[in-house]
């Protein structure tokens, strides 16, 4: 199976002057955790729930606050033609849920885990899974302030 059989071709985006409130409820009305940062027809970042909370709320930011400034700038995609193996493979190898497929050098929509989990059945698909949960042993400095990663002991699908 390719990514591009399951991925999301509508996606809800947002844009580097989008604010934090308004990013905010796009999740909640989309019922979703992520939004592709687009700026002149080109994706320059994303921004998540946890983007939000831990790097401008939780620091006491003003909702008001462009999103620009709590984006995470690195993008992560895979090709529309690549394997839903691959997919999980490139999941777990950066330790995220989502990514960006891309055809023609383009962004064309997005993979999600939940997308996989809820179309494959195969075992194999369990083994990325605890790989990508995987706790991460160290603390990631975050606007100043140490975060400790959740520890995950165990958990079931």
């Amino acid at each position: 199976m390719k990514v591009k059989e399951i991925m999301t071709k509508d996606m809800v985006v947002a844009y580097p002057n989008t604010t934090l409130e308004a990013a905010s409820s796009m999740m909640r009305n989309y019922d979703i955790g992520f939004l592709p940062v687009e700026k002149e027809d080109d994706f320059v970042g994303v921004i998540t729930d946890r983007d939000i909370v831990i790097r401008a709320l939780a620091l006491g930011k003003n909702s008001k606050d462009e999103v620009e400034p709590y984006m995470t700038n690195y993008i992560i995609s895979i090709s529309s033609e690549a394997s839903i193996e691959e997919a999980l493979e490139l999941m777990s190898e950066e330790r995220v849920k989502r990514l960006l497929v891309e055809e023609d050098k383009k962004i064309i929509g997005l993979l999600s885990l939940s997308d996989i989990l809820n179309v494959v059945e195969e075992p194999f698909v369990l083994e990325y899974v605890t790989k990508i949960f995987k706790p991460v042993e160290e603390i990631i400095i975050t606007n100043e302030i140490d975060v400790p990663q959740a520890e995950v002991d165990e958990f079931e699908l």
